[in-house]
């Protein structure tokens, strides 16, 4: 299990922040995917990962699941060739379960093999922005408003919102920001330029 605390303190070098949000992009290209709320569920089964919730297992499964502390985990099935993403649909509420399974499908689209801080941080950070792009967010005025708008946790509608204040300071766009603009049919705010 990863100490929180420790995980907190774990600051991503920018260029992965940067392959992150890019990735999401292209996966939001790739399934031409343009709904918000955003459905990470919808997401994996068009992925066409296998979902498997916590209350499609025996009670003796969830218990050892629950004693590892795992709200969710993901591995290849080589029987089947498909990914598999578990996520616990009995003890967490909606909102945490669209956390996990984005969660679980960062894991997987940056080609994690094992649980490290690192890789949790990382699928941590894929997940909120999977959830929340930083474009589709410019025009909230509170973490509240991007909690109700993209139907997140407090604790995920926090720190998205506060990487969209640091990144409203930021002037010009990347080009994959404005493909997730395009892509969402949101137009272009006034005075934007590319970087």
């Amino acid at each position: 299990m990863i100490d929180q605390e420790y995980l907190e303190r774990i600051s991503l070098p920018k260029k992965v922040y940067d392959r992150i949000e890019n990735d999401v992009n292209k996966l939001f290209h790739e399934l031409n995917y343009k709904k918000v709320p955003i459905d990470p569920l919808d997401i994996a089964k068009r992925l066409d990962y296998i979902l498997v919730p916590y209350s499609a297992l025996t009670t003796e499964q969830v218990i050892e699941l629950r004693k590892l502390g795992l709200d969710g985990t993901s591995f290849f099935n080589p029987k089947t060739q498909k990914y598999e993403i578990y996520y616990d649909d009995i003890f967490q509420k909606l909102a945490r379960q669209r956390f996990t399974v984005s969660h679980e499908i960062g894991h997987i689209r940056l080609g994690h093999k094992q649980e490290s801080a690192l890789a949790k941080k990382m699928a941590d950070y894929y997940a909120a922005y999977l959830l929340a792009p930083s474009p589709l967010m410019s025009n909230c005025e509170s973490y509240l408003e991007v909690r109700d708008r993209f139907y997140l946790t407090d604790q995920c509608a926090y720190a998205c919102f506060d990487r969209l204040s640091n990144w409203m300071k930021i002037s010009g766009w990347k080009p994959y920001e404005i493909e997730i603009l395009i892509q969402f049919d949101h137009s272009l705010p006034k005075g934007v330029d590319y970087l």
